[in-house]
Parts: C-alpha cells; structure tokens; sequence
C-alpha cells in the first residue's frame, strides 16, 4: 500500500511542475527548490525499489517452504502405508477370513439319494511378518463333524499352512503345506468363483481337487502377461492289499507323515496378457507313486502287489494339463482337458480276488466345456459337459467301457459378490449303466 502512495506522490509532483510551466506562472521554483523535489522523489524511488525486493524474496520463501513441506507430506505417507508402520500390534498385521457351502442333492441311479450335507467350512488364518514375509493357512472341517462312530464321514483337514517370501519384485518362494498349481479349481474353489453346485468331475477325480502337498513352490512373472510356477513336493501313494484304492484321488498324502521315498514336480506356465483371458499348461510328474515299494502297516499303508502278492514298484506318472477361461462382456467360457500316462506295470496290480485292479490305469482322462452367460451382475447361467474315464488304457474285463458323460445346466444367483445360491440339474451317461439323473441346490460364502 505504501508503494502505491509513494508512486501517486512522485506522479502528482511531475504533474504539478509541469503544470506550472505550460501555464507560464510566474512563480516559478527556483534551482534550490527544484533540486529539493529531486532529492525527495529519488528517496521515494529508493524505498519503493527496496519495498519490491522485499515482496519477491517472500514470495520465494512461501515456494520454497511449499515444496518442502509437499515432499515431508509424501515420506510421511509412504511411511505410514508400510507394513511396518500399520500399528505396533501383530494383530493388525493379521487376517482371519472363511468360505463353506451347504448342498442338497436329490438324484436318483439304480437308487434314490436324497442328502443334504453342511459338506465343508474353512476358516483362513493370515499374517504379514513385513512387506516380503507372510503366512497363510487355511483349516477345513468336512462334512460337519467327526467322532469315533464308522457312520461319521467327517474330517479336519490342514489344506494349507506355508511361508511365502517375495525375494525380488516380480518372484517368489513358498515352503510348507499348498495347493498343487494346476487346472481352474485347485487352486481358486470358493463357491462364489465357479458355476455348478458340485466341482466338476475332471477336477475330483483325474486333478484331485482338492490336491495339497507339503513342498516348495516358486512362483513368478515374466513379463508380458506370462508367469510361472515350479514346485518340488511329495508324491501320490498307491495301494492295493487288502483291498485298497488306486484311484489318483484316494492316493493324496496331504501332509500326514508323508513317505517320501518319490517326490513329484510340477510346472505350470499362465498367459494373461489379454483383458478376460487365461491360458494355462501344466506339467506333474510323479516319480514312483508306490513310493519306492514303501509298505507302512502303522499307517494302514501296505504296499501295491500283483495277483500273486508280489511287490510291484517303479509306477512313474506324468500329468498334462491345458485350460482356457475367458470372460467377455456377459459372456464367458472354461474349457480344461488333463490326462495320466502312467507305466505300464500298473496293469499287473491287483489284489488276491480282483475285486480291485490296475487293468487300465495306465491311460485316465477327462475334460469339460462350460459356456455361461451373465444377465446382470448378480445373476448368470451355465452348461457343462462333462467327460471322465479313469480306466482308459484298457477295454478288457473290468475296464470294459467305463467312461462316463455328464450334462449340467444351472445358474448362480450372487446375493453378494462373496454369498451365492446355485442350483443345477444333471443328465449323466454312465457305460456300466449308474447314471445319475437329478438336481443339485446349494448355497456358499466367503470373506
């Protein structure tokens, strides 16, 4: 404001002087007085100058402490968003979470079957150790209970409890109990992520759904939509005696006092470069799933034998999957193919009365196609055919026509993104004439 008046004050005087002269009065400044003007409006100009000066220093100062205090604002942030810094509690370091299902099936063979069944809940238990290091373990309890009654089908299983560790930015380690990383399902089941009541066959029974083993598993990206997956674990488990289970399924160890004689490996490579695109290919090798010829009575493991009760050993296996899953729009497709070639000695096992036998185990295969469409987010409609068979490297005796096809058609109605109800109905087509005909209600959560 000052400089603004000292400014008027100079102008107005060079206005009066030379309004003085053009109007020729004769009472004209003398030199004294003149110079007196002079020295009084070069003071003004001087203390005007200095006024200016002061006024863009300031300025400059505001800048320069707006800046800094931007870039202490933003450390700040990045501080506060680390895990280190999220509270001093472990328990803010920690989650819980859970999913379950309960189904109804009402489908009728050569009997009918009406059950309703809470068939599994699953509580997650996780913690951040720091940015890198974490824990996650899943706990499943089948079926609702169990006790010592041979009526109670129950289980509590320890699906998965590992440390993973990010040891650069794009790759990792995992070490303890997971998930085999193949096909759709093993990995990714929680009722609200897929169609159907019931996991489809090929992922129970050629991939045993839910497959988790004690191991190690590198995990990674390698840019332009490509990642990876290398895993060394335990292996499958045959047996025969006394009338045991070949079926892959039923040959799972899950980290119970594991044999491990023969390991198996895994290796799976993902695209998903393209927006509502996955392509995947995976590779399990099982080294000897009779674990060396390991019989181990304590645990009711006892061993694999041809007719005459001798041991039958070196039974190697190679797994090979390829899936496609695609979302467009409303409009969605899954599509997944898997088959076994296991050695051939596989053929010899059986026990003392046939009842149960390798003959055409060599060979198992499976695969389904499923085209669904989304009429508004929360609800969507599906078809699925289905086909397995698990005796496939024979058409002799007992592996005489034995593959099986299935048609499901359904929907999911999402309540939530994370609570679903499903209902389906199936159309089975079984060589040994046991179809299953009927429908399938069910409900599921997860958080």
């Amino acid at each position: 404001m000052r400089s603004k008046q000292s400014l008027s004050l100079i102008i107005g005087s060079i206005c009066v002087a030379m309004s003085s002269t053009a109007l020729g009065q004769n009472n004209e400044p003398s030199v004294a007085e003149l110079w007196e003007i002079v020295q009084r409006q070069q003071q003004e100009l001087e203390l005007l100058r200095e006024e200016l000066d002061s006024a863009r220093n300031q300025t400059q100062t505001v800048v320069v402490q707006a800046l800094e205090n931007s870039e202490r604002i933003e450390a700040v942030g990045e501080v506060l968003d680390s895990p280190q810094s999220r509270g001093s509690s472990w328990t803010d370091r920690t989650t819980i979470g859970a999913y379950g299902e309960v189904l109804y099936n009402d489908q009728t063979s050569s009997s009918s079957t009406k059950e309703l069944d809470v068939q599994r809940f699953v509580i997650f238990l996780n913690h951040e150790f720091n940015e890198s290091l974490r824990f996650n373990s899943e706990l499943e309890v089948e079926h609702s209970f169990i006790n010592d009654d041979a009526r109670s089908p129950g289980a509590i299983e320890l699906e998965q409890a590992y440390l993973e560790w990010d040891y650069t930015n794009n790759h990792s380690v995992l070490a303890g109990m997971h998930l085999v990383p193949i096909g759709l399902l093993n990995e990714t089941h929680e009722p609200n992520t897929f169609y159907g009541v019931e996991r489809n066959r090929i992922e129970s029974r050629i991939i045993p759904t839910t497959y988790r083993v004690n191991g190690i598993k590198f995990a990674g990206q390698l840019g332009q939509g490509f990642s990876y997956d290398l895993a060394v674990h335990e292996g499958l488990f045959f047996e025969s005696g006394n009338g045991g289970e070949l079926a892959i399924r039923d040959s799972r160890q899950s980290g119970a006092r594991s044999e491990m004689d023969a390991l198996g490996y895994t290796g799976r490579l993902r695209y998903t470069g393209v927006p509502g695109l996955e392509l995947g290919v995976t590779l399990h090798y099982q080294s000897d799933m009779t674990q060396d010829g390991s019989t181990r009575g304590n645990i009711g493991r006892d061993g694999v034998f041809d007719i005459f009760g001798n041991a039958v050993d070196g039974l190697d296996g190679l797994l090979t999957e390829a899936h496609i899953a695609y979302q467009s729009g409303p409009w969605g497709l899954r599509a997944l193919w898997a088959e076994w070639d296991i050695d051939s000695s596989i053929e010899l096992v059986a026990n003392n009365d046939l009842s149960n036998n390798g003959l055409g185990r060599e060979r198992q295969y499976g695969y389904y196609i499923e085209p669904s469409y989304r009429f508004s987010p929360r609800f969507g409609a599906f078809v699925r055919h289905e086909r397995t068979n698990e005796w496939a490297g024979s058409n002799f005796g007992s592996a005489t026509d034995t593959a099986t096809n299935r048609l499901l058609a359904g929907f999911n109605w999402w309540i939530t993104d994370n609570a679903v109800v499903k209902l389906d109905y199936q159309f089975e087509d079984d060589d040994k004439d046991r179809d299953l005909d009927g429908f399938n209600l069910g409900i599921g959560w997860q958080f």
